[in-house]
């Protein structure tokens, strides 16, 4: 043995202990390994920086672009899509469905990219088919696994073997030379998944860890805050808008989707109309709604008592706001009328006599009509104060009508055992909440006109309310609302490709610090709902509307990426998660479809090499829009094109130094006289070995060398072996760290190490016996 090869030994040695203890990043370890052979003098300068330029590495970065530019125009969604009608068959239709689905996208795209793509429609199958979730991930991510290997540009390892024959001047694999073995290889699995392995899958309820995920915000524990309710037969809320339920005012709830007829609707707007049947999923707390659940809050009482109590408390008047008015300026709230003066504001004219819609909202200005109500001293003192002039009281005959005219009398009762009990007049919501004003309170023989809102309600007590029956309506069909789930797995079903929730933050320019978000109009002006707020290290879900907004905070905000994506283009707000914030250019779908299809027919005639036909697909993706030039940086795994470029100098230190000779001779030594079949078996042990503790990347151009040299040795086909490499590396079934699929799945399934071992382990064993028996078949080893 040569000083040369002992050497090499230490450094592959080295290399391997980094690579298992993980101390160092994959790409780090693969750069010292690059320069480690430079500086010895086991490869020359030229063979060092090869791999930087090699088509294989430029392969594998531009098909890195050309699957982001699918998944950007929302075309690798649409291919999930049709597994949705597979929702109500067996487990077994089920499985089989979504592996030849997951295998067959694998051949196009990115096997990580096709995991993250069809998780959330795995998950909404799991729901709509009522299994957990553990039973379907993993069959997933096993499916991308198994169907990686299809064409010669679909995998990392396909590519670099293809490059490895054609540098040693051998024929160089075609696309499609793949296809064969691993169409055995994925029929087998999916096989084996069906009659044997789901009988091993785990069924677990509820995800055992890392269920929340993180473009979600786990730090606001939002699983723990997502649950549903229904909308039972007869309820007052069917037929009424989103808006009009009152969930978020009364309850401080928002609705994430809604489910109709086993189809769930996200992010719905605040004029869909309910029905009854409807399943809502909602965020917020679950105590505000168990609080309103099985009670009779309020009892209605005739109306000719509130007729009777009415005349006797308040009048109707009619004034204008004068120069020099206190109230110019200020919104109704801050006026102070009915906190600190005790009038209430049924209806305000501009100038112009138009009608102010927007009361709550709108700030007061001089020369504006008011129709105030309230006791006959409470409005002469307003005038007395400067507040307002030209008061006119309207007689009772025309008090009445115009009383009517703007909003109904309804009288109440508090029964014992009420929510609303021991509670003052604004902690009660029944005015922001319910949009009801507490006009008159009767308590024994006590008569309150226009209560002070920190009045405190007592069991008993008969309110005057002034609102609209149907606002009344809308908290009795709010006490028929229970909780029907609560599942941590609900959040991972609420985002699609057009819908997300993201974080943002307050930019250190803004000049919304102190405001509300009621006062932004935020939901009406960007058309999405603030879930939480973040402040001093604790999530705030009530009560939002009204928080005033200060520096450090920080929302979660959930609707349209469209929408999101138009605030982060707000100088206001900083996005945290851009790509959260990124709806997907559907209008360039079909123009990413044709690039791919060009390449792909490209390398499959033989027009130009894979590499350049990679090349100019992705340069046409950014071209045409349908993802930028950042967009496309982004996409690469750069961790993986290092890793590559860095590790394929081993290869020529291999063969200059003999050591490929010497691995061929020790297994051309222990099988070789056993025949073909037995040097592929020892050949895939080994590989499938090393890709439990080696990145494939660098065990591929590892055994590369050593794969050619027994061929060699034996004087079988070295495509043979080559495609055994290949197959064997891609063969990472039976352990979640081999492959970052596995991962994906790992915390939405609630997995442990040993369910990949039981089902892994088998696979692994089948894919050895499928390409033990038919690759010598489809690569002839004397042929």
């Amino acid at each position: 043995m040569t000083i040369e090869v002992l050497i090499l030994l230490a450094i592959v040695a080295a290399a391997f202990v980094l690579f298992v203890g993980g101390w160092l990043r994959v790409d780090v370890v693969g750069l010292l390994v690059l320069s480690a052979l430079a500086l010895t003098g086991l490869v020359n300068a030229q063979e060092a920086l090869a791999g930087f330029s090699s088509p294989a590495v430029v392969t594998v970065w531009a098909l890195f672009i050309l699957s982001a530019g699918l998944t950007r125009t929302g075309i690798a969604h649409q291919l999930g899509r049709p597994l949705q009608r597979f929702a109500k068959g067996s487990e077994a239709l089920l499985i089989t469905a979504l592996m030849v689905a997951a295998s067959l996208l694998s051949a196009l795209i990115n096997t990580v990219t096709v995991a993250a793509i069809l998780l959330p429609a795995t998950m909404d199958l799991a729901r709509r088919s009522g299994r957990p979730p553990s039973r379907l991930l993993l069959p997933l991510a096993l499916g991308c696994l198994l169907g990686g290997p299809f064409t010669g540009i679909s995998t990392p390892p396909n590519i670099l073997v293809t490059d490895a024959i054609r540098s040693a001047g051998l024929q160089p694999f075609g696309l499609f030379d793949f296809t064969p073995i691993t169409g055995a290889i994925v029929a087998a699995g999916i096989l084996f998944m069906v009659v044997i392995g789901r009988r091993l899958l785990p069924s677990r309820t509820t995800p055992q860890e890392g269920v929340d995920r993180p473009s979600i915000g786990t730090s606001y524990q939002l699983a723990a805050h997502i649950f549903t309710t229904r909308i039972p037969k007869g309820s007052p809320l069917d037929g009424r808008t989103l808006a009009e339920s009152r969930l978020g005012s009364a309850l401080y709830l928002t609705v994430l989707a809604l489910q109709r007829k086993g189809v769930l609707m996200l992010a719905p707007r605040p004029n869909d109309i309910l029905q009854a049947g409807d399943t809502l999923v909602v965020h917020g707390t679950p105590e505000f709604l168990e609080g309103f659940r099985a009670s009779e809050h309020l009892q209605v009482e005739p109306v000719e008592l509130a007729q009777n109590l009415f005349p006797r408390c308040l009048q109707i008047a009619e004034a204008r706001i004068p120069e020099g008015s206190p109230l110019l300026s200020s919104t109704l709230a801050e006026s102070g009328l009915r906190r600190e003066h005790r009038a209430q504001v049924l209806a305000l004219h501009a100038s112009d006599e138009t009608e102010v819609k927007d009361l709550r909202r709108h700030r007061l200005a001089e020369g504006e009509k008011l129709i105030l109500q309230g006791e006959s001293e409470a409005l002469e003192k307003l005038a007395a104060l400067g507040l307002i002039s030209d008061l006119h009281i309207v007689p009772d005959h025309e008090a009445g009508i115009l009383a009517a005219r703007r909003t109904e009398l309804l009288p109440v009762r508090v029964p014992a055992g009420s929510v609303l009990a021991e509670h003052n007049l604004i902690e009660s919501r029944l005015g922001n909440g319910f949009g009801l004003t507490v006009i008159g309170l009767a308590r024994g023989e006590e008569v309150l006109c226009m209560p002070s809102p920190d009045e405190k309600i007592q069991p008993g007590d008969l309110l005057v309310l002034q609102g609209s029956t149907r606002d009344l309506e809308v908290l009795e069909g709010l006490q028929d609302l229970e909780i029907s789930e609560r599942s941590t797995s609900l959040a991972a079903e609420l985002e699609s490709q057009q819908i997300g929730a993201t974080e943002v933050l307050l930019s250190p320019r803004t000049s919304l610090a102190g405001r509300t978000l009621a006062d932004l109009l935020f939901r009406e002006r960007y058309g999405i709902s603030v879930l939480a707020i973040w402040r001093r290290g604790r999530a705030y879900r009530t009560g939002l509307q009204d928080m005033p907004l200060q520096f450090g905070d920080a929302l979660l905000v959930y609707g349209q990426r469209q929408s999101l994506e138009n605030l982060a283009r707000d100088p206001d707000f900083l996005v945290l998660d851009e790509a959260a914030a990124r709806a997907p250019r559907l209008e360039k779908a079909r123009v990413a479809v044709a690039i791919m299809l060009a390449v792909l027919a490209s390398a499959i005639l033989g027009l130009v090499p894979i590499a350049i036909a990679a090349l100019t697909g992705a340069a046409l993706m950014v071209l045409f829009g349908c993802l930028s030039m950042e967009e496309a940086y982004r996409a690469i795994e750069w961790k993986v094109v290092f890793l590559i470029a860095a590790m394929l100098p081993l290869g020529a230190a291999i063969e200059n130094t003999g050591a490929a000779q010497m691995g061929a001779g020790a297994l051309v030594a222990a099988v070789g006289d056993l025949g073909p079949r037995w040097v592929v078996a020892a050949l895939f042990v080994i590989t499938v070995l090393g890709t439990q503790i080696i990145p494939t990347a660098a065990l591929v151009v590892l055994m590369a060398p050593v794969a050619l040299s027994a061929a060699a040795s034996l004087g079988i086909s070295p495509h043979l072996l080559m495609m055994t490499v290949a197959i064997s590396a891609s063969s990472s079934f039976a352990s979640p760290l081999s492959h970052p699929a596995h991962l994906l799945v790992m915390g939405p399934g609630g997995y442990r190490f040993m369910d990949y071992v039981k089902v892994g382990v088998p696979i692994t064993i089948i894919s050895l016996l499928v390409s033990v028996a038919l690759l010598p078949v489809l690569w002839p080893p004397f042929g």
